[in-house]
């Protein structure tokens, strides 16, 4: 019940996620966020010994220059999990291949070839945006070639309570959505029958779905004409920080890893960037870049696109 409580603030941010597909992304350059491919490790095709070398076919039997350049229109293909333009961003990183001989060799090597039939019928959940539906179907389309067979379940994002329901079930083995840094700085819940506008945790936020409205900030909500309630008093959004990007998706105990992703490298990181004050840049960034290499390396999710910073 905790974490259901406390993934609340992933919710509201996966229905924005949605919306925010109605923007243009085309050549954006600043970001705040990425929108991913997630999987299971408690499921044990991603979890046992051979995991992430399945984890690493599937990213390379991703066509993800398809997704970020034709489905999104932008011109960045994502190099690890931090965006470009955020502390911690590491140019350096190599590129993985879209490749499906390796990818399937790579799977024959995990014990998976092409006809294993625990390949045949893999869970994906996703939400009903229509770019996500053109991304899911291109994933189902690439990953037929390493011998999977994917059945999806698709929850309208309006629906919050069931997809968070979904999701924090574990019962998938993949998931599609999307993670912005200061999450809870910047979503904003307005009530359309008071002209008021919330914090996620506003004891006042809207409990009818008919009279809810979403916000990626704080001056859209005000331009649409809605009031900050003065009872939960929002702020505007802060600036993106890495470490509210990483943090919850990937310390162990982190409210959004749904990836059930544990490294206690990756802990201990962590927590050094929680307590190390933000003027030691240099100690900073390489520890950032060390949490990059991880990653990268280790493959708790394919990033497909980064999102663009509103």
């Amino acid at each position: 019940m905790e974490k259901m409580t406390r993934s609340l603030s992933l919710m509201i941010l996966l229905v924005t996620a949605s919306l925010v597909f109605c923007h243009t992304f085309a050549y954006a350059k600043d970001y705040d966020g990425v929108w991913f491919l997630g999987f299971n490790e408690n499921k044990g095709l991603f979890g046992d010994e051979n995991g992430k070398v399945v984890r690493q076919a599937v990213l390379i039997a991703i066509d993800r220059d398809m997704i970020a350049k034709k489905i999104i229109k932008d011109e960045v293909v994502p190099i690890g999990i931090i965006p470009p333009g955020m502390e911690g961003y590491d140019a350096g990183l190599q590129a993985y291949p879209h490749d499906y001989a390796t990818a399937k060799k790579m799977m024959r090597s995990a014990g998976y070839p092409l006809s294993d039939r625990r390949i045949k019928s893999i869970t994906l959940l996703h939400t009903d945006g229509e770019r996500t539906i053109e991304i899911v179907n291109e994933i189902k389309r690439d990953l037929i070639n390493i011998g999977f067979d994917i059945q999806t379940t698709m929850i309208p994002y309006a629906e919050t309570a069931k997809w968070q329901k979904e999701l924090a079930s574990g019962k998938y083995q993949m998931f599609v959505m999307g993670y912005k840094s200061g999450t809870l700085g910047q979503v904003y819940i307005a009530d359309k029958s008071t002209g008021l506008f919330h914090t996620f945790t506003c004891p006042n936020s809207p409990t009818n779905e008919a009279d809810v409205a979403y916000f990626n900030t704080y001056d859209e909500a005000v331009k649409a004409g809605f009031s900050p309630d003065a009872v939960c008093k929002p702020e505007p959004e802060k600036e993106p920080k890495t470490l509210s990007l990483l943090q919850p998706l990937f310390y162990s105990e982190g409210e959004a890893n749904f990836t059930n992703y544990s490294n206690r490298r990756m802990d201990v990181l962590l927590e050094d960037l929680s307590r190390l004050d933000e003027s030691l840049k240099v100690s900073r960034g390489e520890k950032f870049e060390e949490i990059g290499r991880i990653l990268w390396e280790d493959v708790p999710l394919v990033p497909l696109f980064y999102i663009t910073r509103l």
